[in-house]
């Protein structure tokens, strides 16, 4: 069985990248940082949207950035995966 993976990194409630891509709908340099972020889907939506395609979560981590002692953001990426169809090449 073999598997292709997907690593989407979150803030704030929503997936901003996956795979290394902007998952919003407003550009990330648009200038306006807060109406970019909130283009991106929601964390739920969007692991429901992923399931509907065969996606499976199968761990998350965080990261938690911190400046001058204050939390600033808490960062998660979340992995997951589905099979891969027919595809025998490395």
């Amino acid at each position: 069985m073999q598997f292709e993976y997907l690593v989407c990194q979150t803030q704030y409630s929503r997936v901003t990248f996956a795979n290394g891509e902007w998952q919003g709908s407003v550009p990330l340099n648009a200038g306006d940082s807060q109406a970019a972020l909130d283009s991106c889907p929601q964390v739920w939506d969007y692991l429901n949207q992923a399931g509907r395609a065969g996606w499976q979560l199968i761990t998350a981590a965080h990261a938690t950035i911190t400046n001058e002692g204050q939390t600033s953001q808490v960062s998660y990426q979340l992995f997951l995966r589905r099979e891969r169809m027919s595809d025998t090449s490395f």
